[in-house]
């Protein structure tokens, strides 16, 4: 049978005993409101700026660019861009649908996503009220991992099914569903680097069940085919030469590569990192204390842990996986409990759905940016000062051309707003371009540090773009040759004195 007919095979099986018309309608309102409170998003991604140029340059220019060509100070020979198939359909939908069509595709890919969580909850053994009780704080998790709109999404929708045909072989030991994987992998790596997770996941379910005396054979027979499978990229064994470096490179400057204690002391993105921390605990204490034990269920969870310590980008896998491990747990637990004759089991639907309203009213509590909303958004805003619009509207109402020093944030809404015109020294696309020579001198300057002005006159810059009031922005006031030509609250931007970039007004007349 195919994944397909699984899929839809799975989610028809509702026990009708329990659920009837209207705990149907109540359950299906509460998840349309909560679902809609939580990804109803409307703030652009930095990133998104950077798809949507290489879209542009793919659709438009009608040419595949290896090479880096935004940017002016020295990048790499070979331009692995990992996300490349992201940018070429982001483009083409924002064309001719504009931000409605790429927030209709994120709501499509991130209900998807949430169905596969829930049908590999049934399929190892939960029912479908623990089902929906452990997919409540995975969807508060998961939300912070679906901002608007991002390459990311794919990674989760991958994992997620990766890991729901792993379970599905496990479970009827037919293996054939495991020939999905190679095309999975295929798609995954053109859309998102994260298709290395999928290989982790297969390597899990191999070492899991070999240990434990099941079958793994066909975990690494097939996983080895999806690897080889990945080969089938724009970039062939040189993708492989990139990611190994890439996995294994610090990024000390990118907040969200952070760890746990990091985010922690460093007061960023708190209420995940503790909503993680809190469902890790409480997963780690009904895999302790479960009598039956799996190998495979404990290595995925602790790997998917320690991941979400090391770096908080992480958190949303684990949030993946809780969402599919603990329903069982549950239902066991409840079983046990309802079988010692605990008082609180006697109304089955009471305590649990106190559960769920405490863990929403909780949440929403905590996390008082998120108001309640019946209408999903489907606009993709720029404000200040996630953004530099009116700094930009400057630029191109005079007329500036020339090499544009940014904040980091704000290089890749340059390069979509303001190329061929100008050229970014160093934008969001980070380690994929640049050499790390370079991003180290960059970072030195942006931060303010002792050799803070090495980049500014190593490299031809015409034009800086940082943050207002930054530590950087006073340090250039006492640049010389350089002027503040326009400043707001958030912004601002200096030109040297000499600048040749500004054009006389009737140049082009």
């Amino acid at each position: 049978m195919s994944l397909i007919a699984n899929i839809l095979r799975d989610g028809a099986h509702l026990p009708r005993d329990r659920f009837k018309i209207i705990k149907i309608l109540i359950l299906g309102t509460g998840f349309y409101l909560l679902f809609v409170t939580l990804f109803s998003q409307r703030i652009a991604d930095n990133d998104l700026w950077g798809y949507l140029s290489f879209g542009r340059v793919f659709w438009e220019d009608g040419y595949f660019p290896f090479h880096d060509i935004f940017s002016y100070t020295p990048t790499k020979p070979l331009w692995v861009y990992h996300e490349w198939l992201t940018g070429v359909i982001f483009y083409i939908i924002y064309k001719y649908s504009g931000p409605a069509g790429l927030q209709l595709l994120r709501y499509v890919v991130i209900l998807f996503t949430i169905y596969l969580i829930y049908l590999t909850a049934l399929k190892k053994g939960g029912n479908p009220l623990a089902a929906a009780i452990a997919l409540i704080p995975a969807m508060l998790l998961i939300s912070f991992g679906h901002v608007p709109i991002r390459a990311q999404i794919f990674t989760y929708l991958f994992f997620i099914l990766t890991l729901y045909i792993l379970e599905d072989a496990k479970k009827t030991q037919k293996w054939t569903v495991l020939w999905w994987l190679p095309p999975i992998q295929i798609l995954w790596c053109n859309f998102h680097g994260g298709f290395v997770a999928g290989f982790g996941l297969i390597g899990l379910y191999a070492l899991g069940e070999g240990l434990s005396g099941g079958k793994y054979v066909p975990y690494i027979k097939l996983g080895l085919i999806a690897t080889l499978a990945t080969l089938i990229n724009p970039y062939g064994i040189k993708y492989w030469t990139y990611m190994i470096y890439a996995v294994a490179m610090p990024r000390p400057e990118i907040e969200e590569w952070m760890s746990v204690v990091d985010a922690i002391r460093n007061h960023y993105q708190t209420l995940p990192v503790y909503i993680f921390l809190v469902l890790a605990f409480l997963s780690s204490l009904f895999l302790a204390f479960r009598r039956k034990r799996g190998l495979t269920d404990f290595f995925v969870l602790a790997v998917t842990i320690y991941l979400g310590c090391m770096h908080i980008r992480h958190n949303i896998l684990f949030a993946l996986v809780f969402g599919s491990f603990v329903p069982v747990m549950l239902c066991e637990y409840w079983e046990k409990w309802k079988a010692e004759g605990l008082f609180f089991t006697r109304r089955l639907w009471v305590p649990r759905s106190l559960a769920v309203v405490l863990l929403f009213s909780l949440y929403l509590l905590s996390n008082p940016s998120l108001f309640l909303t019946a209408v999903p958004s489907f606009a993709l805003l720029t404000p200040a000062p996630i953004f530099p619009v009116s700094a930009v509207n400057w630029i191109k109402a005079n007329d500036i051309r020339g090499n544009i020093l940014p904040h980091f944030d704000w290089g890749e809404y340059l390069i979509w707003t303001c190329y061929p015109a100008c050229r970014v020294a160093m934008d969001g696309r980070y380690e994929t371009v640049y050499k790390d020579q370079v991003s180290q001198e960059y970072f030195d300057f942006l931060k303010g540090r002792e050799k803070w002005d090495v980049f500014l006159r190593k490299y031809p810059h015409d034009m800086v773009l940082i943050k207002s009031k930054s530590r950087t922005h006073l340090l250039m006031l006492r640049e010389p040759s350089w002027r503040v030509a326009y400043a707001d609250q958030w912004s601002v931007l200096f030109l040297r004195n000499e600048n040749k970039a500004m054009k006389e007004n009737d140049k082009d007349k």
